[in-house]
């Protein structure tokens, strides 16, 4: 087992020992003086605060319909973002937020923490929204200035807040299922925001330019990323399986290029077509214009996913109501042994040797 699992795995048995705690601690570092018992009028609303104090790359992603949903229904007001770690601010660039802060939140950055929570409590915030609800959300809107304080209902963490709501919806995506607190602040229906991220133009030619340097359109063209964390992780031989049985749906000859990654340096095709970027936005830019991408479930398939890219997702052990890709043209796939019986692949490949044999007859 991999280090950042095996502390993963001690993290969550910590959080579940010392859950009985939460409640007490909330209360004792609740900053409460600006505390407000009604919710503001929308059109009363200034400055908002969202919190998602969390490290996971795919949660990131995920974050993205329900800040765009606060900047259709909020849109005068000044929306302030406090993520986990500095890399996390680029997957938000263009949709709206006004600014972006980090809290650093562990043991090893105490100190920038406690620092970046001095400068937050500076500003009264009349929304402060923690859509997730989780113990470092919680924590953190406790701590700050706000008049309102609002998140999903949980028994243990209901003190952190001013208003809390119950559940009331039937959408179990992560992306989607937190969407209704801001049907419940604002009364009104919500206006669709999806779950896709915004580029330039300057970002996006580049994407086609970088594509068109490692294969040109006259080929079909699918990326991979074999990367995965503990159990969900695949095989080689297994890759070469679901290639292999991909290639076969096809009616046109396929271009593999695969994703490289500091984990991940020797590819699974000696000599074979690869790219490498650790740049997000570049790499889901890239990815972006490929025909289709395969990954399981990992941040680079969500990354895909909201670049816009027709994604095959391939879940073995999560569950892809929850965590699967939403692109409409995009695929989740809990049973890789059923490949060749997918009828939504074989459309996905017919559909893009049209878009080829246009290409080449313009």
């Amino acid at each position: 087992m991999k280090m950042k699992t095996a502390l993963r795995h001690i993290d969550r048995y910590r959080r579940k020992k010392m859950a009985i705690f939460d409640p007490v601690l909330y209360k004792a570092l609740s900053y409460d003086t600006y505390h407000q018992d009604t919710l503001i009028p929308v059109e009363q609303v200034q400055r908002i605060l969202i919190v998602r104090n969390n490290k996971r790359i795919g949660n990131m992603f995920f974050l993205l319909p329900f800040v765009k949903q606060i900047r259709t229904a909020y849109p005068h007001a000044h929306i302030t973002l406090l993520l986990s770690q500095s890399w996390q601010g680029q997957i938000f660039d263009g949709v709206g937020v006004d600014d972006i802060r980090y809290s650093n939140f562990s043991f090893g950055k105490a100190a920038a923490f406690f620092s970046e929570i001095k400068q937050l409590k500076k500003t009264v915030f009349d929304l402060i929204v923690a859509p997730y609800s989780s113990v470092e959300d919680s924590l953190i809107s406790a701590m700050l200035a706000g008049k309102n304080k609002v998140s999903v209902a949980h028994a243990k963490r209901n003190s952190a807040f001013t208003h809390v709501f119950e559940k009331n919806t039937a959408e179990t995506h992560s992306a989607l299922h937190q969407l209704f607190l801001i049907e419940a602040l604002t009364q009104q229906p919500l206006v669709y925001a999806n779950h896709e991220m915004i580029f330039t133009e300057e970002e996006l030619a580049l994407g086609v330019k970088e594509k068109q340097v490692l294969c040109d359109n006259e080929f079909k063209v699918i990326a991979f990323f074999r990367g995965a964390r503990g159990a969900k992780k695949l095989t080689d031989d297994k890759w070469r399986s679901i290639l292999d049985t991909i290639q076969g749906l096809s009616p046109l000859p396929i271009r593999w290029i695969e994703i490289l990654s500091p984990d991940i340096q020797q590819p699974l095709m000696p000599n074979g077509l690869t790219y490498q970027n650790s740049n997000m936005r570049r790499l889901g830019c890239f990815i972006k214009n490929v025909t289709a991408f395969i990954s399981c479930d990992t941040g680079p398939l969500h990354l895909a996913d909201a670049a816009g890219a027709k994604c095959i997702g391939l879940f073995t052990h999560t569950c892809p109501k929850k965590y699967g890709v939403l692109g409409e043209a995009s695929i989740n796939i809990d049973d890789v042994g059923s490949l060749e019986k997918r009828g939504e692949l074989q459309q996905l490949f017919n559909e893009s040797h049209i878009e080829i044999y246009r290409h080449d007859h313009r």
